[in-house]
C-alpha cells in the first residue's frame, strides 16, 4: 500500500503532466487571420486545417473577412489586423501603396511552396509581385475584362468594334463600377497599344485628343466611350447579370457571369479581339504582422501552397467561373473548360496586358472621361 508520502509525490507529477500537457496544447493552436475577396477561402478551411494537423502538428484557426474596397488591403496590413491578403498584381508595389518598399508584406519562401513550379511561366516572379530577386505574392486566380458573344446568336467577333455597330444596339453589357476597362477597350478600338492605356499624356499624344480636360471631354474618345455607354443594355456594377444573358448577344465581363450562364444551359464564350484585352491577377500575399513568428509564416506559405493543389485550381473555374494559374489540371477539366478559360496556355496569357499603375494624373482624368459619360 502506497504512503501518503507516495501519494503526495504521485500527485504532484500528475497535475504537472496536466499542466505541460495543457500548455503545449496551448501552444500549438495558432489563428491565421485572413482578408481576401469573397469565396477565396471559407469553402477550403477544414480541407487546410486537416492538412496542418496532419502535416505540422498544429490546430490552427482561420480569421476570415472579406474585401468590399482594395484599399482595405493597406489599412488593416500597416495595422497588422491582418496576416495574408489576396491583393490583385497592381497593388504590392503601386507608388499609391508602398506594400512592398514599406515592408509592410514580407517575401516569400518558395521552398516552402513546392506547387511554385506549376505556375504559368508568364506569372512566375512577374515585375508587379518581385523586387531584388525576393517574391512578395503568388497568384491564385486570374480573369480579363473580356468580350464574350453568345454563340448560339452570333459568330465570333474579331474587334471589340463590334460593339459600336449599328446591329448590337441595346444587345450588350458593359461594367459601370470598373470604368476604366471601358476606357481601355476605347482607346484600344481608336488605335491605342498597351503601352498608352495607363498613361494620359501617352494616350492624348497617340491619339491626339488635346491637353486640357476640356479638350478631353470633347474629343473623338469622349465621343466613342458615350457611344459605347448610351447603346448598352445594362451597365453592370460588381459583375455582369447572367439573367441578362438571353437577351443578350455581347457582353463585356469577368469570365463568372459565362460560367453561370452556360450553367443554365446557353452558350457564351469568351472571344480574342485583335486589339488584345487586358487583365487582372490575385495574389496571396504575406504581411509583417507574422514577421516574428516563423511558424506562423510557414503556415501561411502553406496555405498559398494549398491554394495551388489541383483540387482548389479546379474550383476557380468550377465555382467561380475565372481562370485558374497552374498548368498541370488540363487532364483533370472538360476541353470546353480548357478552351474557355484558356487553361495553361502560356502563350494566350501572354498576349494580354495586367493593369498597370496609373498616376494621379491619369486617374483623376479617367474619373472626369467616364463622369461626362454618364452624367
Amino acid at each position: 500500500m502506497k504512503s501518503n508520502k507516495q501519494k503526495f509525490f504521485a500527485f504532484i507529477f500528475i497535475t504537472g503532466m496536466i499542466i505541460i500537457g495543457n500548455t503545449q496544447a496551448g501552444a500549438e493552436e495558432i489563428t491565421i487571420r485572413l482578408h481576401c475577396w469573397s469565396g477565396y477561402a471559407k469553402p477550403y478551411v477544414e480541407g487546410f486545417k486537416k492538412i496542418v494537423k496532419n502535416k505540422h502538428h498544429v490546430d490552427v484557426n482561420m480569421e476570415i473577412t472579406n474585401v468590399s474596397d482594395p484599399s482595405e488591403f493597406w489599412k488593416l496590413s500597416r495595422k497588422k489586423k491582418v496576416d495574408i491578403i489576396s491583393p490583385a498584381h497592381n497593388i504590392p508595389r503601386s507608388p499609391s501603396w508602398s506594400f512592398v518598399s514599406g515592408k509592410i508584406i514580407l517575401p516569400i519562401n518558395l521552398n516552402n511552396i513546392p506547387s511554385y513550379k506549376h505556375i504559368l511561366p508568364v506569372l512566375q516572379k512577374n515585375e508587379f509581385v518581385t523586387e531584388g530577386g525576393k517574391v512578395y505574392g503568388v497568384p491564385y486566380t486570374m480573369g480579363l475584362y473580356g468580350l464574350a458573344y453568345n454563340t448560339e446568336k452570333v459568330e465570333e467577333p474579331e474587334s471589340w468594334n463590334v460593339l459600336w455597330k449599328d446591329t448590337s444596339k441595346g444587345l450588350y453589357t458593359i461594367s459601370k463600377s470598373y470604368s476604366d476597362c471601358n476606357i481601355y477597350i476605347t482607346s484600344l478600338v481608336l488605335g491605342a497599344s498597351y503601352e498608352f492605356l495607363y498613361d494620359i499624356d501617352k494616350l492624348r499624344t497617340k491619339l491626339d485628343i488635346g491637353k486640357t480636360m476640356l479638350e478631353l471631354r470633347k474629343s473623338h474618345l469622349q465621343r466613342k466611350l458615350d457611344t459605347l455607354t448610351d447603346n448598352a443594355y445594362s451597365l453592370w456594377e460588381g459583375t455582369a447579370n447572367p439573367d441578362e444573358f438571353d437577351k443578350l448577344a455581347y457582353a463585356a465581363t469577368w469570365g463568372y457571369a459565362i460560367r453561370k450562364a452556360n450553367n443554365e444551359g446557353f452558350k457564351w464564350k469568351m472571344a480574342k479581339p485583335r486589339e488584345g484585352t487586358t487583365m487582372w491577377v490575385d495574389h496571396w500575399a504575406i504581411t509583417y504582422a507574422v514577421k516574428n513568428n516563423p511558424l506562423k509564416k510557414k503556415l501561411c506559405e502553406e496555405w498559398i501552397d494549398y491554394c495551388l493543389s489541383q483540387d482548389l485550381q479546379i474550383g476557380v473555374i468550377r465555382n467561380w467561373g475565372v481562370s485558374p494559374v497552374v498548368t498541370n489540371i488540363n487532364e483533370l477539366i472538360t476541353e470546353d473548360e480548357i478552351d474557355t478559360f484558356n487553361v495553361g496556355d502560356n502563350e494566350y496569357w501572354k498576349t494580354l496586358s495586367p493593369w498597370s499603375y496609373q498616376n494621379k494624373r491619369t486617374k483623376n482624368s479617367y474619373k472626369i472621361l467616364w463622369k461626362s459619360t454618364i452624367d
